[in-house]
């Protein structure tokens, strides 16, 4: 190799080495610094239907995954819990950000383990990542019978229903007023699925 000005190879200047993947930066006088997390493509989107109205718009991964899927509440409804939440489990190998599958994990973990803390984290994972569609602000609507939005209020659902077997009535009532401002609907309306 040979050597340049300034003790650079004929590669250019040396850089310092990366950071091990999730390592903070550290800013002079600002102590450590997170990272923005990188936009992951095809997640969850939000798409305008008209005025103030929208609907979730979820990845493709959703259809591929339709049939794992619809095998897993199949394996459900025929009485073997356990191998539905591991085909569901397939199903989110597949499309991480399937809120449909996250919602029927979180309903297992609640109806048929009786688990409302793991039933929480299920719920609580498919809301954040509709929540993620939301721009910062947002005052619009999705109405709840729009199928593309339905699982997101399956979810809400799922965790009034969690943090009311927990004894944790101002968690679901915050989440209820959320509701009602999303959907447009009157206070107190939140059916539960009942699959």
């Amino acid at each position: 190799m040979s050597k340049r000005e300034g003790g650079e190879d004929a590669r250019g200047p040396k850089r310092p080495p990366n950071p091990p993947p999730g390592a903070r930066k550290e800013g002079p006088a600002q102590g450590p610094q997170k990272r923005p997390a990188p936009k992951r493509p095809g997640g969850i989107r939000l798409k305008r239907l008209g005025g103030d109205d929208f609907e979730l718009d979820h990845p493709r991964c959703v259809r591929e995954m339709e049939l794992d899927f619809e095998e897993g509440i199949e394996i459900w409804k025929a009485g073997d819990p356990e191998a539905a939440r591991d085909a569901l489990r397939y199903a989110l190998q597949g499309c991480g950000d399937n809120l449909w599958v996250h919602v029927a994990l979180g309903w297992i973990a609640l109806k048929e383990f009786r688990d409302p803390t793991l039933a929480r984290g299920h719920f609580g994972y498919a809301f954040e990542l509709a929540e993620r569609a939301f721009p910062p602000g947002f005052r619009g609507r999705l109405p709840r019978q729009r199928l593309a939005n339905r699982p997101f209020y399956d979810a809400i659902d799922g965790l009034i229903a969690c943090y009311d077997a927990l004894g944790k009535p101002a968690e679901a009532a915050k989440l209820r007023a959320q509701v009602s401002a999303l959907s447009g609907e009157r206070p107190g309306r939140s059916p539960h699925p009942s699959s």
